[in-house]
């Protein structure tokens, strides 16, 4: 038998060495320096390191003499003395040496309780440490004497741990022990001793345990204790040491998967590093997460040492990729993965109306430009005498006092006369940056995180000229249970703020029902707008989103689906029925704080249906309407990231073939829009979701709403016709998907493939590659494919025209790619959440 005392006085005697002896009058012994990754705002400066001219009295106490089995406390102290701001941040009791104390409470308090063990054979001490640890790392200790009497009349118990030996890593084995006491044996234990790893014990309560040492590289000793405690509470321990020699069979482990969820994230997100490895052997896997030191910041990775780690994204103003490592060994072998994650920078929020009340010169607000002209650096400052010479508005600041006041320090009451000028939009739209154009930028992908939603854009109900007694909460109930992942309702602005149902079923015996759109709620048919974004938000949820929208109606210049604003308008009401579009885009660009939609996305509906004037000048020999098809798709700059779509098919129809040149996306395209391809059902009956009726997918990382709004804006979506709703379409050019846009070099060898797929089987379809005036520069049959383009400037975008090869009919339209040659790559898009906020 080897005594457990003489086994832990060994330990104490190794820690103690290792800590260089312990004493509080002895020089704080700190941890080695370990070098610090640069954080992304550089090195920390000589001015924000802690002092370091201060002192630790650290205690533990008076020394104790104590009876065997009896309960004592031990009381340790700790105080900082001298310059500087370091702090006592924690402190630990450990026991060096002698048979073990069982601790009855918390050993990270300064006060902690014990229970003597059982002895024999005499007096015999026990050392205990106390431990205090600063802010700045650096550690201070004290030790403590416990004497324990020998008092109790009982034997303790004879153990044998069995003796030391060799076995093969990855291996199970058995720890055989024996115990005896006069008094009968009520408890055993086995424990790993050292070295501090996660080995699993089986049957850790029995006289035989089993284990299995993890695989090694070189020999590795293992030390387990055997402990035995009889009736009447004495305990002895013996100890056994197990050598694990490496293995001449072993396979190393494979990492399966590896990916960062979500691949794409913005600031304040969680990221989940996920991993998956098999072992052949079946061993025990342990897990590293790493970070390449190559990156150009370093973030906080959590249970890096699991399958799956976490980070969180920090707040950044540009967009950065990082790359993380993980390391899955058995032991002696290891595998390894690598996967990056985009982080992608939020949109810049958009100042509201109280913001600008506070402060109407900032970036955004309509007196910017007032800021611009005056403010520090502005063509028109004056400095503190704006009546110099060399002032430009000299003349007027002596004729207008509060002109002069403005040109001095521009503030809302020194150029209150400018205020007035909010009423005038040319004002505003002169005040306000240019909007961002699509082409400056690219939208972030990465393939593990984005998947295929399926689901509806536009859809009408008894709120405009939808089926009588229905309601949008109707439609989003029966899309859902159609499986469908989310539907974009827009009934008809005309009717947003009349009580009515107006359809021609009305003309009939049903007349009386369509005085009162909502039956259910007769209330909301006098707030239709309001009303469907309640029934939105109570329709949504974890597997199907909802979102509002409206239809802007000319029967001249065409209809236009806008969703997410917050607001609407009527064509009806005014010249945008048929004298003007300006109205429509002059709101589409107003702030939305100042009643305008430009917190929405638009979409242009089944072009080349409304044809008004067009159905009769285009009878006149060379006879043609303007403004047909929305002014003859007329390219509003402005407008240019926020109208992302065009319809491709709609109800039982294919629309596209009947455009300009035989393609009304193409014409568009060549107009100067960024659009990508939409399938609508414009479904005016009880039947939403249907097969029968097209849809639209979206490529993004959830059918979450942001999510949604974001594939939106990166034309990351493609339409499909009806009955050919599981038609799924992977359209990529050099790796990148639908709504790219690449900036290349001019000639620049470019590889591209598609692959389609009907539900779970192959869909074998003649694919067409359209560019510029609906040329197809390729045609292949088949399910998929690959082949190379040459980045030229005739070739500005390629989309892709998929028909069906027994009717020849188009049945899926995915959104183009763009290729602008002879430019750099693009950078990315920023991520911008629902309602033109930022993600939250």
């Amino acid at each position: 038998m080897k005594p457990y005392w003489s086994m832990l006085a060994l330990v104490a005697s190794l820690l103690l060495a290792g800590c260089g002896g312990s004493s509080s009058d002895d020089a704080p012994q700190q941890n080695p320096p370990q070098e610090q990754p640069e954080q992304p705002g550089g090195p920390t400066s000589p001015e924000e390191e802690p002092p370091t001219d201060f002192r630790v009295d650290v205690s533990a106490g008076e020394p104790q003499t104590v009876n065997e089995a009896d309960t004592f406390s031990l009381e340790g102290s700790s105080t900082v003395r001298g310059q500087g701001d370091q702090t006592i941040v924690r402190v630990m009791w450990r026991q060096l040496s002698g048979p073990a104390a069982q601790a009855l409470s918390q050993p990270d308090q300064n006060i902690v309780t014990y229970q003597a063990p059982q002895i024999e054979g005499g007096p015999t001490n026990l050392v205990f440490q106390f431990e205090a640890e600063t802010f700045g790392g650096a550690l201070f200790y004290d030790t403590v004497v416990i004497t324990v009497k020998d008092t109790l009349a009982n034997t303790l118990p004879v153990v044998d741990a069995g003796p030391d030996r060799n076995v093969i890593g990855g291996e199970a084995f058995n720890l055989t022990a024996t115990a005896e006491d006069d008094n009968g044996i009520a408890r055993v234990a086995w424990s790993l001793v050292e070295p501090n790893e996660p080995i699993t014990i089986d049957n850790a309560d029995a006289l035989v345990a089993t284990v299995k040492l993890p695989r090694t590289e070189v020999p590795k000793v293992y030390r387990f204790a055997f402990q035995a405690v009889d009736n009447l509470g004495g305990a002895s321990v013996d100890t056994v040491a197990i050598t694990s020699l490496p293995s001449t069979t072993n396979t190393p482990p494979v990492v399966e998967s590896m990916r960062a969820n979500p691949g794409v994230a913005t600031g304040g997100e969680t990221v989940i590093l996920e991993s998956q490895a098999i072992d052949a052997d079946n061993d025990t896997l342990q897990y590293t997460w790493t970070q390449s030191s190559n990156d150009p910041f370093p973030v906080a990775i959590q249970n890096a040492d699991s399958a799956n780690a976490n980070i969180v994204v920090p707040q950044l103003s540009d967009p950065v990729v990082l790359n993380f490592t993980v390391t899955v060994t058995d032991g002696a072998l290891a595998d390894q993965r690598t996967a990056q994650l985009q982080i992608v920078p939020r949109a810049t929020p958009k100042p509201g109306l109280i913001s600008c009340l506070f402060n109407p010169f900032q970036s955004g607000c309509p007196l910017q430009l007032v800021n611009d002209l005056v403010g520090d650096g502005g063509a028109l400052r004056c400095g503190d005498n704006p009546f110099s010479v060399e002032c430009p508005l000299s003349i007027i600041a002596r004729v207008s006092p509060p002109i002069a006041e403005c040109l001095v320090s521009p503030s809302l009451s020194g150029c209150g006369q400018i205020l007035g000028q909010l009423a005038d939009p040319l004002f505003v739209f002169r005040s306000l940056p240019s909007p961002q154009l699509a082409s400056e930028c690219t939208p972030a992908f990465d393939e593990q995180t984005f998947e295929h939603y399926v689901g509806v854009i536009h859809g009408h109900t008894g709120y405009s000229d939808g089926a009588i007694g229905t309601r949008p909460a109707d439609a989003f109930d029966r899309a859902q249970r159609q499986g469908l992942d989310f539907f974009g309702i827009s009934d008809h602005s005309d009717n947003a703020r009349i009580p009515l149902t107006v359809t021609g079923d009305c003309f009939s015996e049903q007349f009386p029902d369509c005085l009162i759109a909502d039956k259910e709620n007769p209330v909301d048919s006098f707030r239709k707008w309001d009303a469907t974004q309640e029934q939105v938000e109570q329709a949504t949820n974890d597997s199907f989103t909802a979102f509002r929208g409206f239809e802007w109606t000319s029967d001249r210049f065409g209809h236009i689906n806008v969703f997410f604003s917050s607001l609407e308008i009527n064509a009806k009401t005014g010249p945008g029925y048929l004298i003007s579009m300006g109205l429509f885009w002059q709101w589409f660009l107003y702030p939305d704080f100042l009643g305008g939609g430009g917190d929405g996305l638009a979409i242009f509906n089944h072009a080349g249906r409304e044809d008004l004037i067009e159905g009769v000048v285009s009878n006149i020999p060379g006879g043609r309407d303007p403004a047909y098809t929305f002014n003859d798709f007329d390219h509003v700059p402005g407008a240019n990231m926020r109208v992302v779509g065009l319809e491709m098919f709609g109800k039982g129809s294919e629309y596209d073939s009947s455009g300009k040149n035989g393609s009304w996306l193409s014409y568009a395209l060549d107009k100067g829009w960024y659009l990508g391809a939409i399938g609508s059902e414009d479904h005016h009956g009880t039947t939403w979701g249907a097969p029968s009726l097209p849809k639209t997918v979206m490529i993004a990382r959830s059918n979450a709403l942001v999510d949604l709004k974001e594939a939106m804006l990166a034309r990351r979506f493609y339409a499909v016709a009806q009955n050919f709703n599981d038609l799924r379409v992977d359209f990529r050019i050099d790796n990148q998907p639908m709504g790219a846009r690449l900036g290349r070099p001019d000639g620049f060898s470019l590889p591209a493939r598609y692959e389609l797929r009907l539900g779970d089987a192959a869909f074998n379809g003649v694919v067409e590659v359209v560019t510029r005036g609906n040329r197809t520069v390729r045609t292949y049959e088949g399910s998929e494919g690959s082949f190379d383009l040459t980045a030229v400037a005739e070739e500005p975008y390629y989309f892709l025209r998929i028909r069906n090869p027994q009717t020849g009919r188009p049945v899926a339209f995915s959104s183009p790619i763009w290729v602008e040659a002879g430019t750099a790559p693009k950078p990315v898009c920023r991520y911008e959440a629902a309602g033109g906020q930022n993600i939250l």
